[in-house]
């Protein structure tokens, strides 16, 4: 503990910067990774596939090859990943076509221009890019019913591919215990009604659904549409350190080397505080992630496994995209946190709720102050949060002198346990 602290903490494409006097400070981070060359580590991956063929293998009798990749919010740099994947099929001597899937979910905003951003325009232009839209039906197939009893609909392109490739990144999730994986395949590339069933009420509050538990239903249902598929399934499983760095990658089992992939993430960054914080400053890691402020309540609910009923929640982000989704902030707007928490427990699932039943859910025992853009200061006071323009703000809001104050700067890449 100190007694006089400056922080850095990650802020769009820069950081926020203060200094913590006359209050216990202590600063926490994950392990450090150790930095080697990325195209190697990915390529080292790709030629030692976890209980897989090889992709060059896989390939050979697939006519139909599909990779399926994160949207704008993963930052998956497939500047790197994608020529290695399209170097290991023409080793593969396939000759069939390749399209390349976004996995928006039930995102919206995704476009060309943000595809170019991370795949380059050189690249892009030479491949057959898809957009995921869960609401076009057209563009579905039903696919039978998941053990849950959740209706399976994904996209058609992936139904009617033989070789199916994901990439994506691993690290913390609030609800889905880890991101990738399965994962962008439900809610990835699903319809609609599939994510919506996946996502109900019920899924977001079983106490396992949160930041690096594996076990849980909405993981399972996403582990069980792979299963359903009967598809050659082959998965690059990438970690990314705090400056977006591939820092570790396996291949493989889409499953199976995924797991391993959460392992060594959750080795790395889970953190135990013995000591329940009166405080929490956190932030959603920067850029890409913290462009708009549905992200954000992944970042908010960092602490919620360590915090006590009266702790404080200081979030930092600039939302360069704003609010982003309608329907979440829309829902907020319908009452008070208790209140919209027992609407949507009684009601069936709407788009974007379960953002707004964590959000409540944590608002219910904990204020949170969220420093941002002054633009959007009446949309978060709306939303029954606080607005500071900066830290100091903040800490000055919530009588900060004196407390115990827990930093956790690097936000939903952490994973927190009380001892």
């Amino acid at each position: 503990m100190n007694r006089s602290m400056h922080i850095q903490v990650p802020y769009g494409h820069s950081q926020l910067t203060t200094t913590i006097t006359g209050s216990k400070a202590k600063c926490i981070s994950s392990k450090q990774w150790k930095v080697a060359n990325p195209r190697k580590l990915v390529a080292s991956a790709l030629r030692q596939p976890f209980d897989s063929p090889r992709l060059a293998n896989l390939c050979r009798h697939s006519e139909r090859t599909i990779i399926v990749t994160c949207d704008k919010t993963r930052g998956v740099p497939s500047k790197i990943t994608l020529p290695a994947i399209l170097k290991e099929l023409k080793a593969g001597g396939m000759k069939g076509e390749v399209t390349v899937l976004i996995a928006t979910g039930l995102h919206r905003d995704e476009t060309i221009d943000d595809v170019k951003e991370r795949f380059g325009s050189k690249l892009t232009d030479k491949l057959q890019v898809i957009i995921h839209n869960s609401d076009d039906e057209n563009e579905l197939v039903f696919k039978g019913t998941l053990p849950s009893g959740t209706p399976l609909y994904l996209n058609k392109s992936v139904v009617e591919s033989d070789l199916i490739i994901i990439e994506s990144t691993v690290e913390p999730h609030f609800f889905a215990g880890f991101t990738g994986g399965s994962k962008v395949i439900l809610p990835g590339v699903a319809g609609t009604k599939t994510v919506l069933r996946n996502h109900s009420w019920r899924n977001i509050d079983n106490p396992k659904s949160r930041y690096g538990n594996l076990d849980n239903p909405i993981r399972a249902d996403a582990n069980a549409t792979l299963k359903l598929l009967e598809k050659k399934i082959f998965a690059l499983n990438l970690i990314l350190d705090s400056q977006k760095r591939i820092v570790h990658a396996t291949a493989g089992h889409p499953i199976k080397s995924f797991n391993k992939t959460a392992k060594k993430v959750s080795q790395h960054s889970t953190v135990f505080v013995k000591e329940q914080p009166d405080i929490v400053i956190t932030s959603n890691g920067g850029y890409p992630l913290d462009r708009n402020l549905y992200q954000c309540v992944k970042g908010i609910a960092v602490p919620e496994q360590i915090n006590r009923d009266s702790s404080r929640i200081i979030m930092a982000s600039e939302c360069a995209d704003g609010i982003s989704h309608g329907a979440f902030k829309e829902l907020l707007l319908t009452g008070t946190p208790s209140e919209i928490y027992a609407k949507l427990q009684s009601e069936d699932t709407v788009r974007d709720q379960w953002e707004a039943q964590v959000l409540c859910r944590i608002l219910l025992k904990n204020q949170v102050w969220f420093v941002t853009r002054r633009e959007l200061k009446s949309e978060i006071e709306r939303m029954h949060m606080h607005y500071a323009s900066t830290i100091q703000e903040a800490l000055n809001s919530c009588k900060a002198e004196g407390q115990r104050i827990l930093i956790a700067p690097e936000g939903p890449t952490l994973i927190l346990r009380s001892t």
